[in-house]
């Protein structure tokens, strides 16, 4: 599975993340421990592998 975000420098700002890299780690972290299924498993429990891009655009 691929999860691409696209982020502008204003949206990356209110997030509190000087770069790209710092965003996804941040998402990498919350998909694997903190999306929770029905039964309470975290992320990286039930789902498939995944690559993640995170994108600076224009904005």
């Amino acid at each position: 599975m691929k999860i691409k975000v696209e982020v502008t420098s204003d949206e990356l700002a209110e997030m509190y993340c000087d770069t790209t890299k710092e965003l996804e780690e941040q998402l990498r972290d919350q998909i694997d421990n903190g999306v929770a299924s029905n039964e309470g498993e975290a992320g990286v429990d039930w789902m498939v592998g995944y690559d993640l891009e995170v994108v600076l655009v224009n904005g």
